[in-house]
């Protein structure tokens, strides 16, 4: 895909890393070129097989809950997971500098489990949820912030 000629080129290799709390779609941008390089996606459990907290109450009356924390503990595995994955992409010389969107609530956690080497690669954060947009949109959006 061409990168509209208003939009500044990328001289050196980067990664443009549009992520949510469980997905993120990785795009390799060089010059004028934007070419779709992977995804990566977190899978929570089915709902049958959920944690769940189930007791008596001081009434006597039995209930049961489903753990609040398993949707929690699911993104911080997301955000160890793309950590991991950037790390990776790092080791295979996929990019020399990296460009990172997620959600303003999680951004923060996303950049603290990013290795330092991959932390030294950051360029730009992005606290939106831009998934859902086209990948020169979501470009074009992080650009017009700076």
């Amino acid at each position: 895909m061409q990168i509209p000629a208003e939009l500044p080129a990328f001289p050196t290799p980067t990664l443009l890393v549009v992520s949510d709390n469980e997905h993120a779609l990785f795009f390799r941008l060089l010059d004028r070129e934007l070419t779709p390089s992977g995804k990566l996606e977190l899978h929570y459990p089915v709902k049958d097989d959920v944690e769940r907290t189930s007791g008596l109450s001081a009434g006597g009356a039995h209930f049961a809950e489903q753990s609040e924390k398993l949707e929690d503990e699911g993104e911080h595995r997301f955000a160890k997971s793309l950590a991991n994955e950037l790390y990776r992409r790092l080791q295979e010389n996929d990019y020399e500098e990296f460009i990172l969107t997620a959600p303003q609530e999680r951004l923060n956690e996303f950049v603290e489990a990013l290795h330092h080497d991959v932390k030294s690669k950051l360029i730009k954060t992005f606290g939106k949820q831009v998934t859902k947009e086209s990948p020169i949109e979501v470009l074009k959006r992080i650009l017009e912030a700076a």
